[in-house]
């Protein structure tokens, strides 16, 4: 049996606290996105002042800055300050700002440069933001599960049927939903057994909270990969793997680096689940790389 109990909050204990400011303030309500300005204007002081200089700073309340801190999905300002503090420490909060604004009149170098560039601080945000820990269970989880259960909207849809063929490979039974109803149909007949695993950036489909809702009615274990950690999905959720996305221009959607993360966190997911089947998935890995040599041109 795989299902886990899920803890009370979504507890991004691990990421960095810069990291998911910059990648959230722009679907932030006014107030709280004057306190992510003030946060990145001065990492250093922020994650040494008080929540009350941090009010100051930003004129807003101190209950204002609360909220913010459980809109990142951590339970208290002293949590985000703790997770401030050792960003700051390890320095990861110096690097360039996200440079995805391309602007119509951008040359091609330049357009390589920025959208390039945006990858980059992706994977950077990326790396800080993902907790370990919650990878690490849910690799266990997929290990022992009678069968994986994926579905995504869109550009989350690309993402998880990715995992899919990668699980595929490695012998783990493993299905992707093409469309809300067939979505809907998969996580009525899954059980403890099973692991759900939901892709939205956002955390606020639709389609997606109610193929989470029905997954949780039946006992599965259900995992989000999501950019918000206090969203609805990863409430909803018993494990939240927690990505980023790049910065959003007219010409480029903040889709596109949200899957560019999405696409990492499968990756390592995939990796570490092939650590821990390696005896099974390493064969079936060769075996599939001799089934389509023969298209392959040498």
């Amino acid at each position: 049996m795989v299902c886990m109990a899920p803890s009370p909050t979504t507890r991004p204990d691990r990421a960095d606290a810069f990291a998911l400011v910059r990648t959230q303030s722009v679907t932030m309500p006014t107030s709280m996105r004057a306190i992510a300005d003030r946060m990145l204007d001065d990492p250093h002081a922020t994650a040494n002042g008080s929540a009350a200089e941090l009010a100051a700073r930003a004129a807003v309340s101190a209950a204002t800055v609360s909220r913010f801190a459980r809109h990142l999905g951590f339970a208290s300002y002293a949590e985000l300050q703790r997770s401030m503090t050792r960003a700051v420490e390890r320095g990861i909060h110096e690097h360039a700002e996200i440079h995805a604004g391309v602007h119509v009149d951008d040359d091609v170098a330049t357009v390589i440069a920025k959208v390039t560039e945006d990858v980059r601080a992706v994977m950077t945000d990326t790396r800080a933001a993902l907790d370990p820990a919650a990878l690490a269970s849910t690799a266990d989880a997929i290990e022992h599960a009678r069968r994986v259960v994926l579905y995504g909207v869109g550009a989350s849809g690309l993402v998880a049927r990715d995992l899919h063929l990668k699980l595929e490979r490695i012998g783990i039974a493993s299905s992707i939903a093409d469309d809300p109803h067939n979505a809907l149909t998969l996580a009525s007949v899954v059980g403890s057994e099973d692991v759900v695993i939901l892709v939205s950036h956002s955390g606020t489909t639709t389609e997606v909270l109610e193929v989470a809702r029905q997954a949780a009615a039946q006992d599965a274990t259900v995992v989000a990969i999501t950019g918000h950690a206090n969203a609805p999905l990863a409430k909803q959720a018993v494990r939240v793997l927690l990505g980023v996305a790049g910065a959003e221009s007219d010409l480029r959607p903040a889709a596109m680096g949200s899957r560019m993360s999405q696409l990492a966190i499968v990756d390592a997911l995939f990796v570490v689940v092939a650590q821990r089947t390696d005896a099974r998935s390493r064969p079936l890995l060769a075996r599939s790389r001799d089934a389509v040599r023969t298209h392959h041109r040498n």
